[in-house]
């Protein structure tokens, strides 16, 4: 009993701890079975000779207070159980809908790509001159060494004539487990026009970075003038590479392409401190709007941002000229809208509900005197309980949640309501009927599919609360002054 009794407290002290205006409510409507289980119940008939004895009063007022008692403790209970019964229902759905962990993203990005950070061209120009050193010995006996080396010297002015770059990202979602990861594909072309700056022969170092050094790289195509030089470069370090000679004042008209993949963002940026010149980089979103567009950390803002043809997405250009940047180019996928999202984020706050409904059951009919009134509140807040649990275990065979919560969640609650205007006066269950409909499907679906505003409506509803409680209050108490009033002091004869 003790261990059953604690475990009871420290469940009370949980939910006080993370919901503690719903915890009033329901201390609330606690207090009120309370004091109505021990001040409105029937005397017990007292033996004869026995009813006056302060022994007997005692013991009847040790019933009421026992009996009192023994509904907290089951009310309590009842609360613990419907609690662990919608957590493990709504972590079971979790657990197989939209479970996004950090384990799956990392083994899905071995497996179709990680995010990609492609860079800029490097184009390294530089001559070589062997030149003699002549060492003089200290001792002057001896002669001076002469010794050879070779010098190289880089040219430091800027090769870059002009850049266009074509980038085509498509969102391709990749599914782990049983959640969705934000994946794409991409079509990229790159091209540049280069020139040797110097009025001699030079040696160079084409080197371009690939994107990822684990990605996958398909119709990989590099022309130099028209010239295939694919055969000639060679993989290093993550960056394809060229050595070759170039003229003096030769131009050079570079291009490289590719079809790739990765996760969540694309990024791309001039690393190289340098001047950037008549440069132009398009990238073409075909299924991302304008609204969903997302710009990674140090990105700089688009120069021109269109719709598409078809208004589905966006082609975002980049344009510089004279410019000094170390800023990036790039995108960053929106969340991916997981299977189940509306139902998961709908159950996520029907806890809140749920538990607003039973403080209103147990209030509600307890206020208006309804015979069993703890009874039939939890009857009816296990039935509520199960509907929600229901809209889980049917959203995927119902069309969704939509189908769901028109053909399951809603009846439900509709019957239930019903039921509810049975009970007692035509309106009392009127207002108690409106409170299920209110906070059992609406505030549920405003709170779960509009995450911005959950605050606000968890506001209005608690305010809702108060203002039908209060309602109720002030009908009680009219009732009762309307049964026991108060007599004028007119009508009260002298000296009695």
């Amino acid at each position: 009993m003790k261990n059953i009794l604690s475990k009871l407290l420290a469940r009370a002290a949980d939910l006080v701890d993370v919901q503690p205006v719903l915890a009033l409510f329901l201390g609330g409507a606690f207090l009120a079975v309370f004091l109505t289980a021990l001040l409105n119940a029937k005397p017990a008939s007292s033996p004869d000779g026995a009813g006056s004895s302060l022994l007997w009063a005692l013991y009847r007022q040790g019933l009421r207070l026992a009996w009192a008692v023994a509904q907290l403790g089951f009310l309590l209970a009842t609360l613990s159980l419907m609690r662990a019964y919608l957590h493990q229902a709504v972590a079971g759905f979790q657990r197989n809908h939209g479970r996004v962990t950090e384990a799956n993203f990392n083994a899905i990005q071995t497996i179709w790509g990680t995010p990609q950070q492609q860079g800029e061209l490097r184009f390294d120009l530089y001559y070589e001159e062997e030149i003699t050193e002549r060492i003089e010995s200290e001792d002057v006996t001896k002669p001076a060494v002469l010794r050879k080396k070779t010098v190289r010297h880089e040219i430091t002015a800027n090769p870059f004539i002009a850049a266009r770059h074509d980038v085509t990202l498509r969102q391709n979602a990749r599914k782990k487990g049983s959640a969705l990861y934000g994946g794409y594909e991409t079509i990229c072309h790159f091209s540049w026009k280069l020139k040797n700056p110097a009025d001699r022969d030079l040696s160079s170092l084409l080197k371009f970075p690939l994107p990822s050094a684990t990605g996958m790289y398909d119709d990989l195509t590099a022309t130099l003038n028209g010239q295939d030089i694919l055969p000639e470069m060679q993989l290093k370090d993550g960056a394809l590479l060229l050595a070759r000679d170039v003229k003096a004042n030769e131009a050079l008209d570079l291009a490289i392409g590719f079809k790739s993949r990765g996760m969540s963002s694309w990024y791309f940026q001039v690393q190289e401190p340098r001047e950037i010149r008549d440069f132009t980089f398009t990238l073409n979103l075909p299924d991302l709007s304008k609204p969903h567009l997302n710009f990674p950390e140090g990105c700089m803002t688009p120069t021109d941002i269109k719709p598409t043809s078809d208004n589905r997405g966006s082609l975002l250009t980049f344009r510089l000229d004279h410019a000094i940047s170390s800023k990036g180019m790039g995108i960053a996928l929106p969340t991916v809208s997981q299977p189940g999202e509306s139902t998961n984020a709908v159950l996520a706050e029907v806890e809140r509900g749920w538990l607003l409904i039973f403080a209103m059951l147990l209030l509600g009919l307890t206020l208006a005197g309804v015979a069993h009134a703890v009874l039939f509140s939890i009857l009816l807040g296990a039935a509520t309980a199960c509907a929600y649990c229901l809209l889980g275990d049917f959203s995927d065979l119902l069309f969704g949640f939509w189908g769901t919560a028109a053909l399951v969640l809603l009846p439900l609650i509709v019957l239930l309501s019903w039921f509810l205007t049975r009970l007692g006066s035509p309106a009392t269950g009127k207002l108690l009927a409106l409170q299920l409909l209110i906070f059992g499907v609406l505030y549920p679906c405003l709170a779960g599919l509009d995450s911005e505003r959950q605050s606000l409506y968890f506001s209005l509803v608690t305010l809702l609360f108060l203002a039908l409680a209060a309602t109720q209050l002030l009908r009680k108490f009219r009732h009762s002054d309307a049964l026991n009033p108060i007599p004028d002091a007119s009508t009260i004869p002298i000296g009695s």
